[in-house]
């Protein structure tokens, strides 16, 4: 069988250093195929899933408009489909807005204790219009399959936000316990207000907050090697703040062996890309865009306390002869650590949700020393990529959004590619 180019490529970047380091490769990446994962299951817009670490074997997805969170058994042959949460809160319900996040906390199995992002709209209690909010909610006392709606409390509660795009949402607690968020740089285009390369405030950033702990008026405490706690050279940034300098983080995930953040960054005009995250990084948005430079005609200064660091791989808005496989919005994906896919296991997955493409890279010593396209892409198996997910043995899951010619808001997974396709 003849292997189509757009696998073939490895190059990671318009730098020499990084194809020189994806030349030094010499295991290929997989050649791979989707297939639905549950085929009894379906879900409006579903952005997000997670799973408790208690045991139970099942998967939670969360709808974004809808404001709900679904729970299902680990079972390819399930239907039972049940509600776990309708969020109470009246929400924004813009494109990018709604219910975003969901994290389980590590010690749910005791506290019943879990967390989701949302875009609140608290203008009929004379607050803003729009606002980014995480929420602890608690399981319910008589139901392990249903929440308490009731036990909401806003944990943190982010600035007002004059635009209804670059929300982020994606929450996860890292191997430190701590809670991470992401929310983008306030929206709109051109990085308005100036955000990426502010540390002050909590756009364009990525925060950690720990949530047991509270301290100083907030419902939540700083742990205290985040940047503005650790060294005085940081001393300007927010308490919160553990990186800065990126557009709209849409998915952030940690490596479950290795503990490595990488997070798939939403460009604007011409690229997208992926970074291998870093307490105190600074990942050049609104300098630069991937690996080049953006407006430099607005001679925006990079924050003094932390050099722009650069992406690990990118891919173009438009199709090149030597970048074909093209995109426009990442949607940032998983360390493969399962064992169905044993040619997989360490590879960094992630997609794109306009075009259905889908990548797998390696990384080493931070740099991608291996990068190619996983699927061969057909318009049948075009998938509206909205996130990817894992289950607690860390087999991938991808969740689509409905589409007249291919997904209607099912979950898929990555299997073989049979010979001959």
């Amino acid at each position: 069988m003849r292997m189509p180019f757009s696998t073939l490529f490895t190059v990671l970047a318009a730098m020499a250093p990084a194809i020189a380091a994806a030349e030094d490769s010499d295991t290929p990446l997989p050649q791979l195929a989707t297939e639905v994962a549950f085929p009894n299951l379906k879900f409006d817009r579903p952005v997000a899933m997670d799973y408790p670490n208690d045991g139970s074997n099942l998967l939670f997805v969360v709808e974004q408009h809808q404001a709900k969170v679904w729970s299902f058994p680990n079972d390819k042959e399930t239907s039972q489909k049940q509600l776990f949460l309708q969020l109470p809160a009246p929400i924004s319900k813009d494109n990018e807005e709604g219910l975003l996040g969901l994290a389980f906390h590590p010690k749910y199995k005791e506290n019943g204790q879990f967390f989701v992002y949302y875009s609140a709209d608290d203008s009929a209690s004379g607050g803003p219009r729009r606002r980014s909010v995480v929420s602890r909610f608690r399981v319910s006392k008589t139901d392990p399959r249903v929440a308490d709606p009731k036990s909401e409390e806003r944990i943190w509660i982010g600035p007002d936000d004059p635009f209804g795009n670059h929300n982020g949402g994606c929450i996860a607690f890292g191997p430190d316990g701590f809670l991470y968020i992401t929310l983008g740089d306030s929206g709109s285009a051109d990085d308005p207000l100036r955000s990426g390369q502010n540390p002050k405030d909590h756009f364009g950033s990525i925060l950690r907050i720990d949530v047991d702990h509270p301290a100083d008026g907030k419902a939540y405490g700083i742990p205290s090697d985040n940047p503005a706690r650790r060294d005085p050279k940081f001393a300007h940034w927010a308490p919160e703040v553990y990186c800065i300098g990126l557009r709209n983080v849409w998915k952030f995930s940690f490596d479950r062996e290795t503990g490595d953040l990488f997070a798939g960054d939403v460009g604007q005009n011409l690229y997208e890309m992926v970074h291998l995250i870093k307490n105190g990084g600074n990942y050049g948005w609104s300098i630069k865009e991937a690996f080049h430079p953006f407006l430099p005609q607005r001679r925006t200064k990079a924050d003094p306390a932390s050099p722009i660091s650069p992406p690990l791989v990118e891919y173009p808005h438009k199709p090149t002869p030597e970048r074909p496989d093209d995109g426009k919005s990442i949607t940032g994906g998983y360390v493969y650590r399962g064992k169905a896919l044993k040619d997989l296991v360490g590879v960094y997955v992630y997609g794109d949700f306009d075009t259905g493409r889908i990548w797998g890279l390696r990384e080493k010593g931070g740099k991608a020393v291996a990068s190619a396209e996983l699927i061969d892409l057909k318009p049948a198996t075009k998938l509206p990529i909205a996130a990817f997910g894992e289950d607690a043995e860390g087999e991938l899951y991808i969740l689509a959004f409905g589409s007249k010619s291919s997904a209607d808001g099912r979950i898929y997974r990555l299997v073989p590619r049979k010979s001959g396709l």
